[in-house]
């Protein structure tokens, strides 16, 4: 199980939303390279890192603090995505994996010729409320059903997908696992969960139920979970 912290960022500062409400977000560092320094220290070897501005404007806002982490640790990043210029951009940098979600729901093309170009570097976020899939900063709803798209999806070369059940999201009352395992069950890739994690207990559930990796939020930084307790779970 790889555990995996998560920097989300919001007017350049660390923040963690709650249910993906922008209105409903709280600070936790002023510096988000600090932070990510205080994961890797603790042993992180990856961060999720989400652009919120730039989810919601459609393009990259927090670019500059995002090349100064990836100096530092490796990374995934989401948020504003929807172009192969910004994917390349990002890849130059140094991003280990792109995390893209409105632009493979809205265009199944690019999103062939996405997965056919970059392979393994590109990570399907699947942001799910009440069954279907949402979107732009998980403010528009697609009406695609969640697991038949994935399935669409992998179909279409998609090679890792990314859980989150909004509802779940900050809300530090576990992972919605019925939906996790019915995705797992549907899809041959590695699927990681996201969303409402607390316990290292749920994690170790997580791990049963055959989920490659957690990426932990409001946990951590509400000390829920000891990230070194955590790590020692994989």
């Amino acid at each position: 199980m790889i555990i995996i912290p998560a920097i989300d960022i919001l007017g350049g500062k660390c923040v963690r939303l709650y249910q993906g409400d922008y209105n409903k977000s709280k600070i936790y560092s002023e510096d988000p390279p600090q932070m990510a320094l205080k994961w890797q220290a603790q042993g992180a070897s990856i961060l999720h890192i989400v652009d919120l501005d730039g989810a919601k404007t459609g393009k990259p806002v927090n670019t500059r603090i995002i090349s100064t982490i990836v100096r530092k640790i490796r990374v995934q990043v989401g948020g504003g995505i929807r172009d192969r210029q910004t994917i390349k951009r990002y890849l130059k940098a140094g991003v280990f994996r792109i995390v893209l979600g409105t632009a493979v729901l809205e265009d199944f093309e690019f999103a062939k010729a996405t997965f056919q170009e970059f392979g393994n570097k590109i990570v399907v976020g699947l942001d799910a409320k009440n069954g279907f899939l949402m979107k732009k900063g998980w403010i528009t709803k697609s009406y695609l059903n969640v697991f038949k798209t994935a399935k669409k999806l992998e179909e279409l070369g998609a090679k890792r997908f990314i859980y989150t059940d909004i509802s779940k999201d900050g809300s530090l009352t576990g992972p919605n696992f019925s939906a996790l395992e019915k995705l797992i069950e549907t899809v041959n890739s590695p699927v990681i969960a996201s969303g409402g994690v607390s316990s290292v207990n749920q994690i170790k559930q997580l791990k049963n139920s055959g989920a490659e990796a957690v990426i932990l939020g409001k946990a951590l930084y509400e000390g829920k979970i000891d990230l070194k307790e955590a790590l020692n779970v994989s």
